[in-house]
């Protein structure tokens, strides 16, 4: 699994689990006294019961490959609680790839989800056919960006690059709305410039030499 891990874009390779998480997880529903098997934690899921348990649900059915939860785990895109709604999204897009552009899609306008967990599974299913509304949903945060870099407090905006990094083949126009990009990058704040070096390839340099800020230097 490392070694496929390896291979993938960043964005991708963030959604890749191992042996020891998934030990991790078959103990949590142990103690729970929940069989961990999807016809079982599609019910916890379905019942909303417990509720604490349900984000470790969405992506242990990910790992099992469950297909059969994908309805519920799409139902559960606007749930009012963060993290049901970030694990069910990633849940999907590792379910599901490209086949689910369509919804991600969606998704990425549809009020109540997290933008940037919507952007983190398109930037890990990387379909060239989200291009459009990744870049509708990009070029206005862009500009706000230039104006006030402190815009993004949420750091949405970095699998935005890291999806439309992967587009450059497909869509030669997105390298000029990256190299602006580029510009306002280390003027970010908080941990976005840190979040850039990992989930993306045009600023895993910064990994070992993260930039400093105009006011910082």
């Amino acid at each position: 699994m490392e070694t496929q891990s390896q291979a993938l874009h960043p964005s991708a390779a963030g959604l890749v689990r191992d042996d020891e998480d998934v030990r991790d997880d078959m103990a949590y529903f142990r103690k729970l006294g929940i069989p961990y098997e999807p016809k079982s934690l599609v019910e916890v899921l379905t019942r909303h019961k417990p509720k604490s348990a349900m984000p470790i649900a969405c992506h242990s059915l990910a790992d099992m490959r469950a297909m059969e939860a994908i309805p519920v785990l799409k139902s559960l895109v606007d749930f009012p609680m963060q993290d049901v709604k970030a694990t069910s999204v990633l849940a999907v897009a590792r379910l599901c790839g490209k086949v689910e552009t369509p919804w991600l899609v969606e998704c990425l306008t549809r009020k109540g989800t997290l933008k940037g967990y919507v952007l983190w599974a398109l930037a890990a299913v990387a379909d060239p056919r989200a291009y459009a509304a990744v870049k509708a949903w990009f070029v206005p945060q862009l500009w706000k960006l230039e104006r006030n870099p402190e815009g993004d407090s949420r750091g949405n905006v970095v699998f935005a690059v890291a999806y439309l990094e992967q587009m450059t083949q497909h869509y030669p126009e997105v390298s000029e709305l990256l190299e602006r990009f580029r510009k306002v990058a280390p003027q970010l704040p908080g941990n976005i410039p840190s979040e850039l070096a990992f989930f993306t390839r045009m600023f895993s340099e910064w990994e070992a030499n993260p930039p400093k800020r105009k006011r910082d230097a």
